[in-house]
Parts: C-alpha cells; structure tokens; sequence
C-alpha cells in the first residue's frame, strides 16, 4: 500500500465520523472533477449527492463502515445502481476503494 493508502487507514481509524465523511466527499470531488454534496438533514444523517444520484448516510453506517476506502465503496457502489457509470480502473484511488491490487502491484514494480 502506498503513502496515500496508509494515511487514510490512519484517518479512519482516528476521525469522527462527520470529519472523515467530509474527507471521503473531498476525494470524490477530486476524482471525478464534479461536484458532491454533503448535506446535514439532521443530527445523525447526511444526504450525499453526485451528479443526479443520492445517497442517505447515518452517523452510525458511517461509523460501521469506516474503513480506509468503506465509505467511499459504499457511496460508488450506490450511485452505480443509481445509473452513475465509471472504470473501477480509472485510478489507483478508485482501484483502492474497489480492493483491486493487480494492477497497483504492477505500477509498483515498474
């Protein structure tokens, strides 16, 4: 795992969930050069938007899945179903999020 691989593993291990949700909607944001929302509903749910897809998160799914690359997966895997289309190879970020370390391996080496 790269530098980038092992920082986000710190993080999710020592965020609350609100500031990591906030790093994972920056990522995205980066990745796919679009905007994402990320909207309080109330106290303990936060309404994710991407493109015209949406997903709504407890503070507590959050929780449970944050992981270094949980949430982002969840949040890929919803808006797939939702008609949000993309190459699980675009990056080594999206790779990540996926499990995909083949090709990682082989960047590594060369």
């Amino acid at each position: 795992m790269n530098t980038t691989g092992m920082i986000r593993g710190y993080m999710s291990k020592n965020m609350q969930a609100q500031k990591f949700i906030e790093v994972v909607i920056r990522a995205l944001s980066r990745e796919f050069d679009t905007y994402v929302g990320l909207e309080n509903i109330n106290e303990n749910e936060f309404k994710i938007t991407m493109n015209n897809c949406g997903v709504v998160m407890s503070m507590n799914l959050i929780k449970e899945l944050q992981s270094p690359y949980g949430v982002d997966r969840f949040l890929l895997q919803e808006f797939e179903k939702q008609g949000f289309k993309f190459d699980k190879n675009r990056s080594q970020y999206i790779q990540y999020c996926f499990g995909i370390y083949e090709n990682v391996d082989e960047l590594v080496s060369m």
